[in-house]
């Protein structure tokens, strides 16, 4: 944040409201670089940490869905499934969650990087897009079920 407030309240109300950090007016021309470069550096360090987690994660399998996080990729009976990022990821964090209640606010946070608010509904779209999507299950089950008031859940292969 670059402004032309400086009093130590506008620091604090500024960082405490999200951003990354604070400089005030006038500046030094070397010093708003220097932050710059710190804040890449934060960034491409954070980027590079989710790619190698991301890469240690294993292969999942649900009836016959394949999901392999490396890739990004998600397949049923080896035929690919065109799913968007957030929908692999919501369908992943699923997955590895087979049999039991997950949460709009643990998905929220986890899938979508926020926190949940009462009227938000992008969940539960995510939610509907992975229901037109996936194909039906060889053993006749709903992929997920819907828990009004505590989440979703994906249903385990009997």
């Amino acid at each position: 944040m670059l402004t032309a407030r400086g009093r130590e309240l506008d620091h604090v109300l500024g960082l405490e409201l999200g951003a990354d950090d604070y400089l005030s007016k006038p500046f030094n021309d070397r010093e708003l670089m220097a932050r710059i470069r710190a804040i890449l550096r934060r960034s491409y360090w954070t980027e590079q940490q989710q790619i190698e987690e991301v890469s240690m994660l294993a292969s999942l399998e649900v009836d016959s869905l394949r999901l392999n996080p490396g890739r990004q990729e998600a397949t049923f009976d080896g035929t690919p499934l065109n799913l968007t990022g957030t929908e692999f990821t919501l369908l992943y964090l699923l997955a590895q969650h087979l049999g039991q209640v997950v949460s709009r606010e643990h998905l929220s946070q986890d899938v979508l990087g926020k926190r949940l608010t009462p009227f938000d509904r992008s969940i539960d779209m995510h939610i509907s897009n992975l229901r037109r999507k996936l194909p039906e299950r060889k053993d006749n089950y709903p992929w997920f079920k819907t828990l009004r008031g505590r989440g979703y859940l994906m249903v385990s292969f009997a």
